[in-house]
């Protein structure tokens, strides 16, 4: 009997008889609740299985909920990754649609609508209206009709000035075009740096004028007009004179403010299909195109000089400034550019030569003579190494005693044919090719040499003096070379006179004296040369520690014929006695001027009716004569 149905008779107090009364019904609920429990059963077993598989696919759905939300972190961060990426191109990019419209853009491809207006780009042939060259974007649509599938770049201009670098994709799927990318790429910046640089590359950076390169080309086109026409074409080389002064004594924004007004005044002077450039430093070139006559060209150079020279007004002070021109022709010279510069280069000095403040025109003598200066120069430097240079020396004489106090070394070349150079020629070339340093080097040292000599023969109160050009003079190691001659020599320096010319007074004052007060702490004194002749100041007189003063030749030639001359000789020699200088007269030449400077009581004096340059056995041998006939 089923356990529920036992306690419920229990609970009821039934007894044996009654169940025994009752079996057949008994049974039949006892069967009813043993197969209600299996029922029970088989529910739970059933809800159990349910359960379970409920379960599962709970768990599945989170494990698929969870591999989702993956995948749409996933994809956000991609989506966010890409997004920064085209933002952070630096680029504008724009989707166009296939029927060419506007479909998706960056947020730098917001800002560009945001510049210009959405209507200029909602469609891709809208950029018609924003770019300068039109032609430019009809035939780019033109190219894509033709062939949708094609890449494109390039550059293009908007009418507000900015250029834009372009890049065109074709959105391809599955062979088929959905549509078109356009990057951008502001591009104004590098084009306005590339004009910069291309504008330096051509232009002088000071003057704005057309530079060298620059000018090649023009004259190379000029040459070509000129031609076609049959017309002469002038290139004119100025240089101004003595510019590097200016420079010096007043530094170079002075000198930079000078160019500038000289620019301007020449760009007055010349039409405007000349050109002027700039080649550096003072120097200019002038292209006159559609010339008639050499006429013209006299007429220009003669006002450009004449403009030149007008005083320029720097700060507070007024500076004269002349100019040398050189001038060169097509066709006549020659029908090459760099030829034809070259040519009005060799002109220009000619003019600077003739005394400056003046043009010349290039002839074939000039080539020629630049030629031999070339030959010579070559000729020099291999004297110069092969110490083929050598020193004579021209006596100087007290005027009370007539005997030999001093003599000036002058530097003489003789060619290993036997041909003599002059000196005025050998070193006017040496000047100009900077080899005046390296002779001045081998002056310095065999006048050295020489008084070491003198004095181990017994001659040691001759004196010697050596003639030095300013670019020598300021020099540092020339005058290292010397101080250092005579320590090796161990010399005193009172035995050695420096020549200046009165050019050293267009230096940097406070520098030559320097130079002078360094020198003269050796016992190295100084002479004045050619005083009169060239920029004579008396300040300067006063300022620099000079010994002498050598009045020029020129005062002293007419003085027997010139009352003018006399006077300024006598005037000349009464400065230096009043500044405590003595005077030394040059190109003695007879007995008249002897006398003259004699009575005037000049110091010293030197020239050919004295004595001649001689070798330095020559010079011992008069010395020690002149002092063995004072000693008897």
């Amino acid at each position: 009997m089923h356990k529920l149905l036992v306690r419920q008779l229990k609970r009821n107090q039934k007894d044996e008889l009654f169940i025994s009364e009752n079996d057949a019904l008994l049974n039949s609920i006892s069967d009813a609740y043993t197969q209600h429990d299996q029922s029970v059963k088989m529910l739970e077993r059933s809800l159990y299985l349910i359960s379970n598989e409920l379960n599962d696919r709970n768990q599945t759905l989170k494990d698929q909920l969870a591999m989702m939300k993956q995948v749409q972190d996933k994809l956000e961060h991609s989506i966010g990754l890409l997004n920064a990426t085209v933002n952070s191109t630096g680029e504008i990019l724009f989707v166009y649609g296939l029927n060419g419209e506007l479909m998706s853009f960056n947020t730098m491809g917001q800002d560009f609508i945001d510049d210009i207006g959405f209507e200029s780009v909602s469609h891709w042939e809208d950029f018609l209206g924003i770019i300068k060259d039109k032609n430019h974007m009809l035939s780019i649509i033109d190219n894509l009709n033709q062939d949708p599938f094609q890449y494109l770049s390039g550059t293009i201009e908007l009418l507000d000035k900015r250029f834009f670098d372009f890049r065109s994709l074709p959105q391809i799927q599955d062979d088929q075009i959905y549509g078109r990318v356009w990057c951008f790429r502001d591009v104004t910046t590098q084009k306005q740096y590339e004009a910069t640089i291309e504008y330096y590359a051509f232009h002088d950076s000071l003057t704005g004028l057309p530079n060298r390169a620059l000018l090649l080309d023009r004259i190379s086109h000029s040459i070509a007009t000129s031609k076609r026409e049959h017309k002469k074409l002038a290139v004119l080389f100025l240089d101004l004179d003595d510019f590097k002064k200016i420079n010096d004594t007043e530094g170079h924004d002075a000198g930079d403010l000078l160019l500038k007004e000289v620019v301007r005044r020449l760009q007055t002077r010349l039409r405007e299909f000349d050109t002027l450039s700039r080649q550096g430093g003072d120097e200019f070139i002038i292209v006159l195109e559609q010339i008639e006559s050499e006429m013209t060209i006299k007429q220009v150079c003669q006002e450009l000089l004449a403009l030149i020279k007008q005083p320029f007004t720097i700060g507070s002070r007024q500076f004269v400034v002349t100019s040398s021109i050189g001038i060169s022709l097509f066709p006549n010279d020659d029908d090459n550019a760099n030829a034809l510069i070259r040519k009005a280069d060799l002109a220009m000095y000619e003019s600077k030569s003739l005394g400056k403040n003046s043009f010349h025109f290039y002839s074939k003598a000039l080539e020629k003579e630049a030629l031999t200066q070339l030959a010579i120069e070559q000729e020099l430097r291999k004297a110069i190494e092969d110490n083929a240079l050598h020193l004579v020396y021209q006596p100087k004489v007290d005027l009370r005693t007539m005997k030999i106090v001093s003599v000036e070394a002058l530097c003489r070349w003789t060619q290993q044919d036997g041909t003599v150079v002059p000196p005025d020629v050998f070193i006017a070339i040496a000047e100009q090719t900077g080899l005046i340093i390296d002779i001045g080097c081998v002056v310095i040292s065999k006048a050295c040499l020489q008084l070491a000599t003198w004095r181990d023969a017994g001659i040691t109160e001759l004196a010697i003096s050596i003639n030095l050009s300013c670019i020598e003079f300021q020099n540092e190691a020339l005058i290292a070379h010397l101080i250092d001659c005579l320590n090796h020599h161990q010399l005193e320096g009172k035995y050695l006179i420096i020549e200046l010319t009165e050019s050293i007074f267009m230096e940097d004052k406070f520098n030559v004296k320097d130079i002078m007060l360094r020198l003269n702490q050796y016992g190295i004194t100084f002479a004045l040369d050619d005083f009169g002749k060239g920029y004579s100041s008396f300040s300067y007189l006063q300022f620099l520690p000079l010994h002498y003063l050598k009045i020029d030749k020129a005062f002293l030639q007419f003085v027997e014929s010139s009352s003018s001359s006399a006077a300024i000789a006598k005037t000349i020699i009464d400065i230096g006695h009043n500044l405590g200088l003595k005077v030394i007269a040059e190109g003695v030449e007879d007995q008249f001027m002897l006398d003259y400077i004699k009575t005037y009581e000049c110091d010293l004096a030197q020239g050919f009716y004295l004595y001649k340059p001689m070798l330095p056995d020559a010079i011992a041998s008069i010395y020690l004569a002149n002092h063995a006939s004072v000693d008897a």
